[in-house]
């Protein structure tokens, strides 16, 4: 086809051709009323009046769909994005952003079971009735208590902040008034004695046995296992006698130095030299958040007939060695990471108690030591 010598699409082939009449609509959007114009040109005039009579006609359904309110996984999207971007925060953290370790939690839980089960719907519809209807299938499923709160949890803190005043994307959060099952479940409060704990430790493959005696010996949480670094443990080209915590969950937590005894430095040794005698790179050289290191573990210890203990309970030993030392609750709290006394109190109870008729003995033998010092 060859085009008038006037013609823009003459000289350039991509050009809008004039030498017939085009037409092109323009129209404000049914729900936004923003202009738009349509796309691409039409050579009908037709075309142009249908693509007008379409916003009219469909415009009251589309402000319908646009009144129900965004999908919640939709939500569940931009929520995610904002807390991994460190735009949202924690609700009851006075706006601090959440640790590395509950964004991936709290990722996994989203993507695993509350987005299949409610991602299509729209969030505004789902009501007190529908989450409850699930947190008792749960239950009936097996799932603990604290499993199914994680989950609820999570799907609460996107309700609130879409809810909020400034945004109101729902009209309220439906999981405030929901029930969990009952919490009968057993507290987690185990500790090992050091004999226990070395025989734990000892029936265990290395590279298995290092993220435990890090929580045995240093008192560090899984995610601070994670994340620590040869530069954290060494000192120059020895192990050292702290290891320096640089991030935790928490500001008490970040920056402290517990120490750790002859026989973790001794762990840490060898797998300095068994990996290279690396001076950066990560300590742990595996996932210690997946399950796996906790089901190899536990099948060593029923084969050696010991009782299975978590990592979290390791860490509660290392609270109780330290008090058996002889540290202060104020070192204790320091090294443990903890802001109040409202968690030592538990490590006390965890303790053996002594028995009543050596209390005098005990007093002695501490002024006996200091009138001889």
């Amino acid at each position: 086809m060859s085009h008038a010598s006037d013609c823009p699409a003459n000289a350039d082939p991509k050009a809008r051709c004039r030498c017939e009449p085009s037409f092109r609509g323009r129209r404000r959007h049914p729900v936004t009323g923003t202009p738009e114009w349509q796309k691409p040109v039409v050579k009908s005039r037709a075309e142009v009046l249908t693509w007008l009579g379409t916003a009219k006609a469909g415009g009251e359904h589309l402000r319908e769909i646009a009144a129900r309110g965004p999908l919640f996984e939709e939500l569940a999207d931009q929520w995610l994005d904002g807390v991994e971007r460190g735009r949202i925060g924690r609700r009851r953290g006075k706006g601090k952003a959440y640790a590395d370790t509950t964004i991936l939690a709290m990722g996994r839980s989203l993507k695993y079971h509350v987005v299949p089960e409610f991602g299509p719907r729209y969030a505004s519809e789902i009501t007190e009735l529908d989450w409850q209807a699930w947190i008792d299938a749960l239950a009936r499923r097996g799932l603990a208590r604290s499993t199914i709160a994680k989950h609820i949890s999570v799907a609460s803190d996107i309700y609130a902040w879409a809810a909020a005043p400034s945004r109101r994307l729902v009209p309220h959060n439906p999981l405030r008034l929901v029930e969990l099952p009952p919490n009968d479940e057993k507290p987690r409060l185990r500790v090992a004695l050091a004999p226990e704990a070395a025989a734990l430790l000892a029936a265990l493959e290395p590279v298995d046995r290092l993220p435990y005696a890090i929580a045995f010996y240093a008192g560090l949480r899984r995610g601070e296992i994670a994340r620590l670094e040869w530069l954290d443990v060494l000192d120059g080209d020895r192990i050292a006698t702290r290891i320096t915590v640089r991030r935790s969950k928490s500001e008490a937590g970040t920056g402290r130095r517990p120490p750790i005894a002859d026989n973790l430095r001794t762990i840490l040794l060898e797998a300095w030299l068994r990996q290279g005698e690396p001076h950066e790179g990560k300590v742990v050289d595996r996932s210690v958040m997946s399950g796996k290191i906790a089901r190899q573990a536990e099948k060593a210890w029923d084969l050696a007939g010991l009782n299975r203990i978590t990592l979290h309970e390791c860490r509660h030993t290392y609270a109780s060695l330290l008090m058996a030392a002889g540290y202060t609750i104020k070192e204790l709290m320091e090294f443990m990471g903890h802001a109040d006394l409202q968690m030592v109190n538990r490590y006390v109870k965890l303790l053996p108690q002594p028995g009543e008729d050596d209390a005098a003995d005990r007093l002695n033998d501490y002024l006996r030591r200091s009138e001889s010092s």
